[in-house]
């Protein structure tokens, strides 16, 4: 138990004590206010006692009404013990029946029946106390745990936003920028830089996409691709018609292009040549393999992310070897 809820337990226990002493006030001279604090503490300790015990038991959310009968019970034999303990100690300890007449006269037996159902109202109550507190914190912590969610779903939404933004904003500025230059060069270079936006915009949440699509934005990116590696960079692509309306991970093509020129020398006296073509229902990716020795080993998260992407839309995995001093990649056409 945390020392916090020990504390409130203590406060509790003084309300309670003190509100079941206080009837006895109007009934007592001046003389016996040590009988009143003697009743006050003895009922401060066993509220207390009673606080803690509840503790195990108030917050099991299986068999509810089981634990809740076991812990009346228990209660109520720590009411009986907790007297005979104190009259083993004090001797002819009455505390708390000895200003009750009617009580006082009856048999030891009805006596400790007396201290069992007293122990179990007085539990009762510390138990509804404690009960009706776990609700109340759970109430605010549900709430609490609404607005947090509230909170991360507007900063997700705020995100999403920012992400929509940008892009459009971009492609909208180069759309600007396409009718304020006048060199036909950068505006063939803008118009394609456009054209990937536009690509990217459209992808959404598409899982797929058809090959005619990808190699439409592929030829807008090699375009870009190109003027920064002018002649070190050659790409040669040989589609068969038939299989143009045959799918693949969206940016799929893109990756494996970005993944050959990352990891291989480019100059003009070693050009990178990357082919495209296809062979059955497999789309072929091959560059010459020429791995730039200055760079830390890859990571592989490019290929990576397109083997589970095809783990998730089909039974079917893509191939990768080094053959011949080429560095294939056959992806399947879905």
């Amino acid at each position: 138990m945390k020392w916090s809820a020990f504390k409130k337990g203590i406060l509790i226990s003084f309300v309670v004590s003190a509100l079941a002493t206080a009837p006895r006030i109007i009934r007592l001279n001046k003389d016996d206010l040590h009988y009143l604090l003697n009743h006050f503490l003895y009922l401060f300790v066993l509220t207390l006692l009673y606080w803690v015990l509840s503790q195990f038991f108030v917050y099991k959310k299986k068999k509810v009404v089981f634990y809740t009968a076991v812990f009346l019970i228990l209660s109520g034999l720590i009411s009986i013990v907790y007297q005979l303990v104190l009259e083993a100690f004090f001797g002819d300890f009455k505390i708390l029946y000895s200003d009750f007449p009617l009580i006082r006269d009856l048999n030891e037996k009805r006596q400790i029946l007396m201290l069992f159902f007293r122990g179990v109202l007085f539990s009762a109550i510390i138990y509804f106390i404690v009960f009706y507190l776990n609700l109340l914190y759970e109430k605010q912590h549900a709430l609490t745990e609404i607005e947090q969610l509230k909170k991360e779903k507007l900063e997700a939404q705020l995100d999403s936003l920012k992400q929509q933004i940008s892009p459009h904003f971009l492609f909208n500025s180069l759309s600007t920028l396409r009718t304020m230059v006048t060199d036909e060069s950068s505006k063939v270079y803008i118009n394609k830089l456009s054209n990937v936006y536009r690509y990217l915009l459209s992808l959404s949440d598409s899982n797929l996409t058809s090959l005619k699509e990808e190699l439409d934005f592929i030829e807008s990116y090699l375009h870009i691709v190109k003027e920064r590696f002018e002649e070190a960079i050659s790409v040669s692509i040989s589609i068969s018609p038939e299989v143009l309306e045959l799918q693949i991970p969206p940016l799929a093509l893109q990756l494996l292009i970005e993944n050959a020129i990352k990891h291989n020398v480019i100059s003009f006296e070693d050009p990178l040549k990357i082919e495209i073509f296809d062979e059955g229902n497999f789309l072929f990716v091959q560059n010459n393999y020429q791995p730039k020795s200055s760079v830390e080993k890859s990571t592989g998260k490019g290929l990576q992310n397109i083997k589970k992407r095809y783990e998730y839309l089909s039974e079917q995995e893509i191939e990768i070897e080094v053959k011949d001093d080429y560095f294939i990649v056959k992806l399947p056409l879905l």
